[in-house]
């Protein structure tokens, strides 16, 4: 476009506009819907006016000032003939949409604050940040105006009305403003957006969790990233989102008052260092057994193998109040074999600490072997032979080399034996579940049955928030052992292969 074909264009499109806004300030006079006269004898006179006529006054000004400049080709016209159009729309229709004057001026400079980030969107970055920009904005729209008052869809009006809507939408306009520019910017803003909006009175718990997806998305890495191992991320993260959403609930919805005052309960303090030392002998007895098992059973192939495999998974497979009423059933005081444990060694498994014990053994011994195998799996059994021809005996050879190479999937299976043992509920209650030996959650649950979950409620949050604490530090401990030699062994080939590729 030439020179004079801009000018002539500003010219056109100045003039129509500003040739409006006069004609609707003149029909709305005439109308008796204003009164200019009368609005200037009140400012000259008492100063006291009317805010309608005060606004309808300024806007007309303010178009009356962009017209001419315009004109004169000062400015962006996209820019300034958006500006002048939006108060044209304001003065016309403005003040019927949105209750008073200083609402529908606030909505005035927000909408040209749009109107200017939309413009700098298309001038500085790709069309589809525009074309997110203007979805977001018209979402928002829908969102807090729309539901409340109906205008495109009038059975929404009234049915999830929202108090104070027009402020609400101005805000989060401008946070849209603020946030267009970049993706990860925007998919923030909508994670706490549809948290404080949707997912009320669960808006700071929601927010949690959608922010990490968030985080988790667009800090993705890896040498196979691509939008398929994305999407599955995303698909992931929603299931895991929606399984933790209920812990992050119960953790965050409780007050530090009520937390404190539980956390000083000496009934709760014993019963959570019951649990602790229980899970942790059950786990130490575990290792000293099911290590040495799970290492035969990687190294060794005999009959039954695959049935004894199949079979050490049966207490994940069973209902714990079945395993309750087994347990009870084999080792319980009237039984034979529980009553010859009692009477030869004086070990007692009802209602006492080695019932707890033997029921959280009974639960967690899949969880370590079935690890403790994985592991001894990717040790190459060459290693050891090497060993062997070296002079090493067979007992140096899976001292030294076998368990070093296994012992982080030893200990990832010892952190989940601990975690499997330390939260078992069900074969407790059959077994061990009177007050004297319970353990934190067989409490929980007895809370639960006398004061309701109200005022269980504190007691589920510090016990979630203990577990999970534990269950981080122990996992973060295991990057201080041996990474498994499976990855050490393709650490080492992709090594040569870029030296190779180097040479």
């Amino acid at each position: 476009m030439n020179e004079r074909s801009g000018k002539r264009l500003r010219l056109l499109v100045a003039g129509a506009l500003l040739a409006g806004h006069v004609a609707n300030y003149a029909i709305q006079a005439l109308l008796g819907h204003l009164h200019p006269i009368g609005f200037l004898r009140e400012l000259l006179g008492s100063g006291k006016v009317d805010d309608h006529e005060l606004f309808q006054m300024l806007l007309l000004a303010a178009n009356l000032a962009l017209g001419p400049a315009l004109i004169s080709g000062r400015g962006n016209l996209m820019l300034g003939a958006g500006s002048m159009f939006l108060i044209l729309a304001h003065a016309w229709v403005g003040v019927r949409v949105v209750p008073d004057p200083l609402t529908s001026g606030a909505a005035l400079v927000v909408n040209i604050l749009v109107l200017y980030v939309g413009t700098r969107l298309s001038e500085r970055l790709p069309a589809k940040h525009l074309a997110a920009f203007a979805a977001s904005y018209f979402a928002l729209f829908f969102i807090f105006v729309e539901i409340k008052w109906g205008f495109l869809i009038p059975a929404l009006k009234g049915r999830t009305g929202m108090g104070n809507a027009e402020p609400l939408f101005l805000l989060f306009v401008m946070g849209l403003c603020a946030c267009a520019r970049s993706w990860r910017l925007l998919a923030w803003f909508w994670a706490v957006t549809v948290s404080f909006t949707f997912l009320q009175p669960y808006a700071w718990e929601s927010a949690v969790v959608l922010c990490f997806i968030v985080a988790a998305l667009f800090g993705a890495r890896g040498a196979l990233r691509s939008p398929t191992a994305l999407v599955f991320l995303g698909v992931g993260l929603a299931l895991a989102g929606l399984v933790l959403f209920p812990v992050v609930a119960a953790i965050m919805g409780e007050s530090p008052q009520n937390l404190g005052n539980i956390l000083g309960d000496e009934r709760i303090q014993k019963a959570v260092g019951r649990t602790l030392v229980t899970a942790t002998a059950s786990t130490l007895f575990l290792v000293a057994l099911a290590v040495p098992l799970a290492y035969a059973l990687a190294r060794l192939h005999f009959p039954g193998r695959s049935l004894l495999l199949a079979a050490i998974d049966v207490p994940i497979v069973i209902p714990q109040s079945v395993a309750g009423l087994a347990l009870v059933r084999v080792f319980g005081a009237g039984q034979p074999l529980g009553g010859v444990i009692e009477n030869v060694f004086g070990v007692r498994f009802d209602g006492t600490l080695w019932g707890v014990c033997l029921a959280q053994v009974f639960v967690a011994m899949p969880f370590i072997v079935k690890a403790a195998l994985a592991a001894f799996e990717s040790v190459p059994v060459e290693l050891e032979l090497s060993a062997r021809t070296l002079g090493a005996s067979p007992w140096n050879a899976f001292r030294r080399v076998a368990l070093p190479l296994a012992s982080r999937g030893i200990f990832l299976g010892a952190v989940l034996a601990w975690a499997r043992a330390a939260g078992e509920f069900g074969a407790l209650l059959f077994i061990a579940s009177n007050s004297e030996v319970e353990t934190a959650p067989v409490l929980a649950w007895n809370l639960f049955g006398s004061v309701g979950s109200a005022q269980a409620g504190p007691l589920v949050a510090v016990l979630l928030g203990f577990s999970l604490a534990m269950f981080f530090l122990l996992q973060l401990a295991t990057r201080t052992l041996p990474r498994p030699a499976v990855a050490q062994n393709a650490d080492a080939t992709a090594a040569a292969q870029r030296a190779e590729a180097t040479a």
